[in-house]
């Protein structure tokens, strides 16, 4: 089967027109908002492969007011309508529309201007006006959010155009990930699905935050090569690959990305993943269980179609490196205009392809190679350097490779779960999350970090968050724990059904609320705790978990804290039996309807000792050095303005010196004996104003 693909490309390079490419049916605006798309439109024939830019290569040259010039690849294009019925997308073909587009988004005002490039093996074409129109357009004023770019080492911010000039603000990446569409198999046709779907995802999302993940590769669902479990071919899968891309699916893409814009929610799209490499019995066995089309190694077309025998032959292959390459750049040219493109992720768990797999140092090397060879092509093909990532699942055993598969990107990802039926308290998410992001930065000290999934995964029994933690009570503290780790954001929650279900997409909303008070955070904060392990437990002075971040000069701090008698183990511990491994029973319940399960005020835990002190040691202030204290509401981070207060750093025995925080009594009321919000926590900012 390989050879027949090798011959087709040959036989594309000498059956393209033999006149030079002709532009034609030119359409473009004259005027468009910063940071805003603007796309040309045209016609330029037929190619039997528009997706390799050694049949035909587009690309147009844009001019700012400046002078600065930016080249933008174009792209093939098929037009498609979406339409609703019964809640199940209907994609209809529109062929009078499709052709090529060049989508571009302007970054100053002022008049821009560019000229079209078009050439195959007959010649070139240049386009620089269109029936007497010089290509050019202005562009004005507007309210419209540009790209997220790196402000340091640690954190993000996101350019603005505010009252004529270009600013910038500090950016968190607050939200889930929503990774793909169910099937219509499984919604039985009763829920939306498709774009709809999404959209129903989205909506839920505005306003409470303003980040999701998604994957491009499920067969079953958004993928742009592969099978296509929709327009089938007498009753068989329509498989797309090297020269087709899945155009109902990008015309999927395009809507999701826009609509995603509409409402405030950035994403990072994920292109590969490693259930399409499986080439394990178990893994099929699965997905051919649960799916309609299933994903893994024998429906893969770089298998199928290609002829590849291994999934790692897929990294060091000539021919599926440019079938990748090509499909890339498609990526770029297509959605690289969009703002709201948080980051680029080449792999979900790359070293899961090695699952099931022998492997040596020479294929994991070719691995690190391929990486190197993706990101310089994203370097060059991409004009407005939007960051680029891989994930990693943290197999043990990888840790040499882990270090390494970052070297060549910008943002260093990982993913962790936790069993939700372990008890002990030294195994808390939050405390696992904060230790993880600081393996991360002393791997990678000048790199961004994130966890791009985290969970409470089910055990060998199929216990399960949904059951065991309705209330969301580990979500909650997972979030803001995770958001003063160090990382770039807080932890991305993985089971997006589980928050649909559960009507928990609102607990985002109070980190999101929070962010935006902040500024762009110096590269020098250090991720820390107040807690201090006692064998193998993690103990907290006055009974309050906190989580902090601090620069080095000590002069600005911020962090969470919370009764650790609100922690999600301690909770479970109040109404489930626990077994003699240090893990919950399974289905021991004792208490159905303890706080955990129901957060009925009547069963709220009472505070967990009597001082409200929070001590933060501190190693580079004189003593009598002032801080201002403000709190804020961990449930809507929204400050509490009745409870700011100004601190002084004082010795313990004349020996350390510290600042004492006064955790709001407001929140917890330690005189009377009571918690008067549903976590028990809240949230601090703290920086230097004397000495």
């Amino acid at each position: 089967m390989k050879k027949t693909v090798i011959f087709l490309c040959l036989l594309a390079l000498v059956t393209v027109s033999q006149a030079q490419p002709k532009i034609s049916r030119v359409s473009f605006p004259k005027e468009v908002a910063v940071y805003s798309l603007y796309e040309f439109s045209f016609n330029l024939g037929g190619y039997a492969n528009p997706y390799d830019p050694e049949v035909i290569d587009v690309y147009a040259v844009f001019r700012s007011p400046e002078g600065k010039t930016f080249r933008v690849n174009g792209f093939y294009y098929e037009a498609y309508h979406l339409m609703q019925k019964d809640n199940i997308e209907v994609a209809a073909r529109n062929g009078d529309n499709d052709g090529w587009k060049i989508r571009f988004t302007p970054d100053a005002v002022g008049r821009w201007t560019y000229e079209v490039h078009a050439m195959d093996r007959s010649g070139a074409a240049q386009l620089s006006a269109y029936k007497g129109t010089p290509l050019a357009f202005d562009c004005v004023a507007g309210d419209a959010q540009g790209f997220i770019r790196k402000a340091n080492t640690r954190y993000l911010k996101r350019e603005a155009f505010v009252n004529g000039k270009r600013k910038y603000r500090s950016f968190y990446p607050v939200g889930p990930n929503v990774a793909w569409y169910s099937t219509a198999d499984y919604y039985a046709f009763k829920k939306p699905y498709g774009i709809y779907e999404y959209q129903r995802y989205i909506d839920s999302l505005a306003g409470n935050a303003n980040y999701m993940r998604i994957w491009l590769n499920r067969y079953q669902y958004l993928s742009l090569y592969g099978p296509e479990n929709v327009l089938r071919n007498s009753g068989r899968p329509r498989v797309y690959f090297d020269t087709e891309i899945n155009q109902k699916d990008a015309a999927e893409l395009d809507y999701i990305v826009s609509y995603a814009a509409e409402h405030g929610i950035t994403l990072m799209p994920c292109v590969f993943n490693p259930a399409d490499f499986r080439n394990d019995s178990e893994a099929l066995n699965k997905c051919e269980q649960y799916n309609s089309m299933p994903s893994g190694w024998k429906y893969n077309p770089f298998h199928t179609v290609l002829g590849l025998q291994r999934p790692l032959e897929f990294f060091t292959d000539k021919e599926a490196i440019r079938i990748t390459k090509n499909l890339l750049r498609y990526i770029i040219a297509r959605w690289g205009y969009a703002t709201n493109i948080l980051c680029w992720e080449l792999w979900n768990e790359v070293d899961n392809v090695f699952y099931g797999e022998s492997s040596n140092a020479t294929e994991k090397q070719a691995v690190l190679d391929w990486h190197a060879t993706m990101a310089a092509l994203f370097a060059e093909q991409d004009p407005y350097h939007h960051l680029l990532t891989t994930s990693t699942a943290s197999l043990k055993g990888w840790e040499d490779f882990e270090k390494k598969i970052f070297n060549h990107l910008d943002l260093v990802q990982r993913h962790y779960y936790q069993n939700i039926q372990k008890a002990k308290s030294k195994e808390q998410v939050s405390q696992r999350l904060m230790d993880l992001s600081g393996v991360m930065s002393d791997a990678y000290p000048s790199k961004l970090t994130f966890f791009g999934e985290f969970g409470f995964g089910s055990n060998a029994n199929r216990i399960e968050v949904n059951t065991m933690d309705p209330r969301g009570v580990d979500l909650h503290n997972a979030l803001w724990s995770s958001l003063f780790s160090g990382t770039a954001g807080p932890a991305s929650y993985w089971r997006w059904s589980y928050l649909d279900e559960k009507d928990l997409f609102r607990y985002f909303r109070p980190m999101l609320t929070f962010c935006k008070s902040l500024p762009v955070l110096s590269e020098t904060f250090t991720a820390m705790t107040t807690g201090e392990a006692q064998g193998s437990a993690m103990v907290f002075p006055n009974g309050l978990e906190t989580y902090y971040m601090m620069n080095a000069a000590e002069d600005t701090l911020l962090g969470w804290a919370q009764d650790e008698a609100f922690t999600y183990q301690a909770l479970r511990r109040l109404t489930d039996e626990v077994g003699d491994n240090g893990h919950f029973v399974d289905h021991a319940i004792n208490d159905p309807k303890g706080y955990v399960y129901t957060l009925d005020p009547a069963k709220k835990p009472r505070p967990s000792s009597k001082s409200n002190d929070i001590v933060i040691p501190m190693r580079n202030q004189r003593r009598g050095t002032q801080y201002r204290v403000r709190w804020f509401d961990a449930e809507t981070g929204k400050e509490i303005t009745s409870a700011a207060t100004t601190v002084t750093v004082k010795n313990i025995l004349k020996r350390k010196r510290h600042l004492a925080l006064p955790f709001p009594e407001s929140v917890r009321d330690v005189k009377n004996g009571r918690i008067n919000n549903t976590f028990g926590d809240a949230v601090f900012l703290v920086y230097k104003i004397k000495g």
